[in-house]
């Protein structure tokens, strides 16, 4: 499907709205058939109003609004063409800003100024409005509402270490400090080839934590681990505890990808490199203080949906040209049902492939199963398998093994081997 090259930004003359208050300062003569105006006249008189202060929000609005304001009606300087380029439309591969032209559409995202990008349904996901509503204490729906409040404190930190640090004044022309949105495609013949053809396992290493969390250290940094986190087609934040919530939403940096990126193809990933996390969140989906096949039962085992997760992983594996290890937990295994047992082995296939290493992190829930997943890799060492033999094991397993199941069945097929 064809999306737009561009994403109009609100600085474009093209991008328009009712003045129902007669605010903008031409009023009739800049109207057009529809009654509407051109947008940023009308954003600019209403920052020239006054900010009504409150009872203990003086940091706010003494230094940060005022740079909210600064940052945001900096849009046509920062981004002069008045539009964004769309990832995978045309030429448009890699998006890099600097720290203060990510900034500026971060604060716009804040403000909810921003139009919903054409291949986004219309439900506000594009912009921070969905953190605010009151409704998102609502359980019921699957919203979580300490994930929000740590997304909103992420948020406000981001602001405060602009305002207090000046951390959005390095600019990329300087050499300083980049954002990167980067879309990443399968090569098909290449990997079809590598596929087809016996590679050693690379090394597979189990860590335990008592709870997930989101620290430097979890995260493989300073080493530059790169983390690699499941996500939907449709990429972005949301007020659940995923995987793709949590480290998007406490990374205000990496936020607008929603404006620039469609619905990811079955052979694409996205790479956020530069986007600052400015909270710790413990715990996963609600026990926090992949774009996946959602299917009843368990769909690892079969072919399809097994060659579509290797693709997948191998495709964000591959390319990190700089680093021999990627740290990830497991994909699709809570909401979504998947089986831990036969995800952790298809993302060993797609390491090897890639010629990394895997770190897998399991929290205390997971530590019998760990323990168990240590207890194969050996085996398989053991039987120094490679990867078409580990593939042989996975596509020959009974496809109505359920959950529980798995291991004691791929442990007598490695030890048939």
């Amino acid at each position: 499907m064809a999306y737009p090259e561009f994403y109009t930004l609100p600085s474009s003359p093209k991008y328009k709205c009712d003045d129902r208050f007669s605010l903008h300062p031409e009023g009739d003569e800049v109207e057009d058939g529809n009654g509407q105006v051109p947008f940023w006249p009308f954003l600019q008189k209403i920052f020239i109003l006054p900010a009504i202060t409150s009872l203990g929000a003086e940091l706010f609005f003494e230094k940060i609004w005022p740079l909210l304001v600064t940052v945001a009606l900096e849009m046509p300087k920062l981004h002069p063409n008045g539009q964004l380029p769309v990832l995978g439309q045309g030429q448009n591969q890699s998006l890099r800003f600097s720290r203060r032209q990510t900034a500026c559409l971060v604060v716009h995202q804040f403000l909810r100024t921003l139009s919903n990008p054409s291949w986004r349904e219309n439900d506000g996901t594009h912009d921070f409005g969905i953190w605010y509503s009151s409704e998102q204490r609502n359980c019921d729906k699957g919203w979580n509402p300490n994930a929000v409040r740590a997304y909103l404190q992420a948020l406000l930190s981001y602001f405060k270490e602009g305002a207090c640090k000046d951390s959005w004044g390095m600019d990329t022309s300087r050499g300083g400090w980049a954002v990167e949105y980067t879309l990443h495609s399968l090569q098909t013949a290449y990997y079809i080839k590598l596929a087809s053809e016996d590679h050693p396992l690379t090394q597979l290493k189990v860590e335990d934590s008592s709870r997930y969390d989101t620290s430097f250290r979890s995260l493989g940094l300073p080493s530059c681990q790169p983390v690699v986190i499941s996500a939907n087609k449709i990429i972005g934040f949301g007020q659940s505890g995923t995987q793709e919530d949590v480290h998007v939403g406490i990374s205000p940096e990496a936020c607008p990808i929603v404006l620039v990126t469609p619905p990811l193809g079955e052979a694409e990933v996205l790479r956020v490199r530069g986007a600052e996390a400015m909270v710790n969140v413990v715990g996963k989906g609600r026990d926090i203080v992949l774009d996946l096949v959602e299917r009843a039962g368990l769909p690892d085992l079969i072919h399809e949906n097994m060659e579509r997760e290797i693709n997948k992983a191998y495709t964000a594996f591959d390319g990190y040209f700089e680093v021999t290890e990627i740290r990830t937990g497991l994909w699709g295994c809570g909401a979504f049902g998947g089986g831990p047992e036969i995800k952790v082995l298809l993302l060993w296939l797609a390491a090897s492939f890639a010629q990394v290493g895997l770190i897998v992190v399991c929290d205390r829930k997971l530590w019998g199963f760990a323990r168990r997943l240590e207890d194969i890799v050996a085996l398989v060492r053991k039987r120094n398998l490679g990867t078409l033999e580990l593939r042989r094991i996975l596509e020959n397993a009974p496809k109505d093994l359920t959950r529980g199941q798995c291991w004691d069945r791929l442990r007598k097929e490695v030890d048939k081997s």
